[in-house]
């Protein structure tokens, strides 16, 4: 997945986040075992699963995340999911800034951090 060991601070500080908005965060740590996400979130009926990555250098437009996250985006899209599971991918980069994104089979789009427009949360 993932070259050198986990983000283990960033992994925790997204579960953080996303536990603070009032989601169920189950962590998905197996030893022996490597999982293509970090954790999975339920939020109202629907699953979510998690994987996060830390970048170096900032480039979160949609086009660089795709290619500077490209092997965690495979292992995203090889998971078999119905209608109620879908997955992100959480980017924090060296500005310490976290930006999400939700992996469809065909496409990467960004969503929300932690508020709409009317200051709802927005997770999935």
């Amino acid at each position: 997945m993932t070259r050198g060991h986990p983000p283990t601070v960033a992994i925790g500080e997204a579960q953080r986040q996303a536990a603070s908005m009032g989601c169920p965060v189950l962590a998905a740590s197996t030893r022996g075992i490597i999982l293509p996400f970090d954790f999975v979130i339920y939020d109202q009926g629907s699953i979510i699963l998690v994987r996060v990555r830390r970048l170096r250098y900032a480039g979160y437009e949609i086009a660089d995340v795709e290619v500077s996250c490209q092997k965690e985006i495979e292992a995203l899209r090889a998971i078999s999911a119905g209608p109620e599971i879908s997955r992100q991918l959480h980017v924090r980069g060296p500005d310490r800034h976290w930006h999400r994104y939700v992996v469809l089979p065909d496409s990467v789009e960004e969503i929300g951090m932690e508020a709409d427009r009317d200051g709802e949360r927005v997770i999935g």
